[in-house]
C-alpha cells in the first residue's frame, strides 16, 4: 500500500464540485476510499490507494488494484471506522472528502466524529462551501479580506482570542451558539487561540 502524506478519506458522498476542494485533490498523494467512494474517485481521474468499509456500496464489478479492508463493527459508521483505523496504523494527518450529506444526521455526526478523533489525528474536511477542522492551539490559517470564518465552541468556559478578524475575540467566550457566526477575515491570514476545542469552519472565497 502506498502510504505517502498528504493522505485523503475519500467518503460515498457527493462528489466535490467546488474548484477550492478539487484543486486540492491534485495535491493527495494517497487516497483511503470508503466503500462506494472508491467509484467516485475514479469517476474524477483518480485511483484509490486502500478501500476501507463494510463494502455494501462498492462496485463488485470494478478492479481497484489495491488493497481492500472488511470493517465489521455494525455498531459505528465507516467514517469512524476508517478514521479510527487511521490512527491504528500511525496516520497523523487525514483530509475528507466526499462527506457533505444531504441528511442533516449523517453530516451531524461526521462532525462529531472529527471532534472526538481530532485529539489522535488532525483532520480537516472539504465540503462544496467550506474548510472545516477543529483547533484547540493557537493556530493561523491563510484568507481573503471578507472571507467568512465561524467559530463553535462547545464549552462555555472557552477562551479564544482572534487576529486578522473584523469582530476580535481577546481571551473572550462565545455568549451564545451563534456568536462566532460569519466574521470575517481582513487580510491575508487570521489566527486564532483557544484553551479547548473549537470548530473552525472557513467559507471558500467567491
Amino acid at each position: 500500500m502506498k502510504n505517502k502524506y498528504p493522505h485523503a478519506l475519500f467518503g460515498n458522498g457527493p462528489k466535490p464540485t467546488h474548484p477550492i476542494a478539487k484543486e486540492r485533490l491534485k495535491f493527495i498523494n494517497t487516497f483511503f476510499c470508503i466503500d462506494g467512494g472508491a467509484d467516485k474517485l475514479v469517476e474524477m481521474g483518480y485511483s484509490p490507494d486502500l478501500i476501507l468499509g463494510d463494502l455494501d456500496s462498492i462496485d463488485k464489478k470494478n478492479k481497484y488494484n489495491c488493497d481492500i479492508i472488511y470493517l465489521e463493527d455494525q455498531a459505528k459508521n465507516d467514517l469512524e471506522k476508517s478514521i479510527s483505523w487511521c490512527v491504528d496504523h500511525g496516520i497523523k494527518e487525514l483530509e475528507l472528502f466526499g462527506f457533505s450529506y444531504g441528511r442533516d444526521d449523517h453530516h451531524l455526526a461526521n462532525l462529531l466524529i472529527m471532534k472526538d478523533f481530532s485529539k489522535k489525528i488532525k483532520i480537516k474536511m472539504y465540503t462544496d462551501n467550506s474548510l472545516l477542522l477543529f483547533v484547540n492551539t493557537y493556530s493561523t490559517f491563510s484568507s481573503k479580506p471578507n472571507q467568512k470564518v465561524s467559530i463553535f465552541s462547545y464549552n462555555q468556559e472557552t477562551k479564544i482570542t482572534t487576529t486578522g478578524l473584523k469582530y476580535a475575540l481577546k481571551n473572550s467566550s462565545l455568549t451564545s451558539p451563534s456568536h462566532g457566526i460569519s466574521n470575517l477575515a481582513t487580510g491575508k491570514n487570521f489566527s486564532i487561540k483557544s484553551t479547548d476545542w473549537v470548530l473552525v469552519i472557513i467559507q471558500y472565497y467567491r
